[in-house]
């Protein structure tokens, strides 16, 4: 079996323009996820999809071609309303072409995860025979997520807010999760079936840490990565 991985990165971001390629802690943002999976011990190789000739002469600058392979993105493949999961589902025969059964996809907006979260996500892929995705813990509980009414008051968003039944303590809260956009892992024939709707039908949860969870979107998000590596949180 081959596992390829798979790093969609297009150059058209409209609220941070270059988005892809700013810098992190001196470091392109998409180096740091193209690095992760490249390093990783189950990955054989490392798909690169873009639109732009910049964002793939920087990648195949600094990685090499001996892992790395490009998919050529067109503009309508890599318009701002096209999903990367319904991209996926409708070119997967082109992206991976023949040999390739497995793929694991990241994320360049979460720099965070390296080599050891992404092989221990394939090993929870083969272990369990089914589809993965990371997630990570609520930073605070939705159990108080609510709402807010045209008339301006609030409206609990589920059943037994704590603002309603007075229970606010925070640690008798049921923690929740969400997926992070660090890793997913999924055999490519999955993505064949009519039904498939999204990268979580089916799927078990990898569960990461807050810390390489984050993920940057904004210029706040930047200075805030920038600061946690400079603070050596990550070794």
């Amino acid at each position: 079996m081959t596992l390829a991985a798979f790093v969609p990165a297009r150059s058209g971001s409209k609220r941070l323009p270059g988005k892809n390629i700013k810098p992190l802690a001196g470091k392109p943002l998409i180096l740091w996820t193209l690095e992760a999976f490249a390093r990783a011990r189950s990955v054989d190789r490392v798909i690169f999809s873009t639109d732009s000739e910049e964002y793939w002469d920087l990648a195949r600058k600094h990685l090499g071609e001996e892992k790395l392979r490009l998919d050529w993105r067109s503009p309508e493949e890599a318009g701002d309303k096209v999903k990367i999961f319904d991209y996926v589902k409708d070119a997967h025969s082109k992206i991976f072409g023949e040999g390739v059964t497995e793929f694991a996809m990241g994320l360049p907006t979460a720099p965070f995860r390296n080599a050891a979260h992404v092989d221990e996500a394939i090993a929870l892929y083969r272990d369990k025979a089914k589809p993965v995705f990371s997630a990570v813990e609520y930073g605070f509980p939705v159990s108080f997520a609510f709402n807010i009414e045209n008339d301006g008051s609030w409206r609990s968003v589920a059943a037994a807010n704590p603002m309603e039944t007075g229970n606010t303590r925070s640690q008798d809260q049921r923690p929740a999760y969400h997926p992070n956009g660090a890793i997913y892992v999924r055999a490519v024939a999955d993505m064949a079936q009519p039904n498939l709707k999204t990268f979580y039908d089916g799927a078990a949860p990898y569960l990461m840490d807050r810390k390489y969870s984050v993920d940057v979107d904004t210029d706040t998000d930047f200075i805030v990565a920038a600061a946690m590596v400079n603070a050596g949180v990550f070794g």
